[in-house]
């Protein structure tokens, strides 16, 4: 199964922190924390909570696709940020640019970095993932052409959160590898669902941006490329 991250767990990571750095040789390494939806809000409470001067304080924070704590940004040592998140989710998006807005006024370090809406290829699936065959994301994507998921530049047109059981019935029926049990579309547990989540692009991981994301946290962190 899966679950959110949970406000209080500070303990619990540090002490699994210490003993992953203590045995792969990494203490007194810098460290930088990437966090999404649930893990994005610890992210930004965790190091909001840990003094300025702890080993395992992050350097720099990426929270994605969701705000911060008022009373996490409101320290004086929280630490730079990138804001990572989907402007087509509109409440996260009005929380961000409160957060954004606070945080610049403090004059601290902070980036905000979109993630659009992609469109699908015929290879869209297949390019994301080797378990996907070319002609299997095909079929996927011809399916969803022919159920008018699509728009007439390739983006989905529904949240395939919302409407799952829709496109997974339409998958049964119309993608070989998915009847036959080859590609399995569980929730939170196979490719299709993340990869459509992401092509949709409300409440998802996504790499737009990565290398601004990245260079904007090691400058921050004063970690050398």
């Amino acid at each position: 199964g899966s679950r959110c991250w949970m406000v209080g767990e500070d303990e619990r990571v540090v002490y699994a922190l210490s003993k992953i750095m203590e045995k792969e040789g990494l203490e007194g390494k810098k460290l930088l924390a990437i966090g999404a939806s649930s893990g994005g809000y610890f992210i930004g409470n965790f190091a909001a909570a840990m003094p300025a001067k702890h080993p395992l304080k992050p350097k720099s924070a990426a929270v994605m696709i969701m705000g911060v704590a008022d009373n996490a940004i409101s320290i004086p040592h929280f630490p730079p940020v990138v804001f990572w998140h989907m402007p087509r989710d509109t409440q996260t998006a009005g929380w961000i640019e409160k957060d954004i807005s606070l945080l610049k006024k403090k004059y601290f370090p902070v980036l905000e970095q979109h993630c659009k809406p992609l469109p699908l290829p015929e290879t869209y699936f297949s390019d994301w993932t080797e378990t996907i065959s070319p002609s299997a994301s095909a079929e996927m994507v011809a399916a969803l052409r022919g159920a008018k998921w699509l728009d007439d530049k390739s983006f989905l047109k529904l949240d395939p959160r919302i409407y799952g059981r829709e496109w997974r019935h339409l998958f049964d029926n119309k993608v070989a590898d998915v009847k036959s049990g080859k590609i399995k579309t569980k929730a939170d547990k196979n490719a299709v669902p993340e990869l459509l989540n992401m092509a949709f692009a409300q409440h998802s991981w996504c790499l737009e941006g990565l290398d601004n994301v990245m260079a904007f946290m090691l400058k921050h962190a004063e970690i050398e490329e």
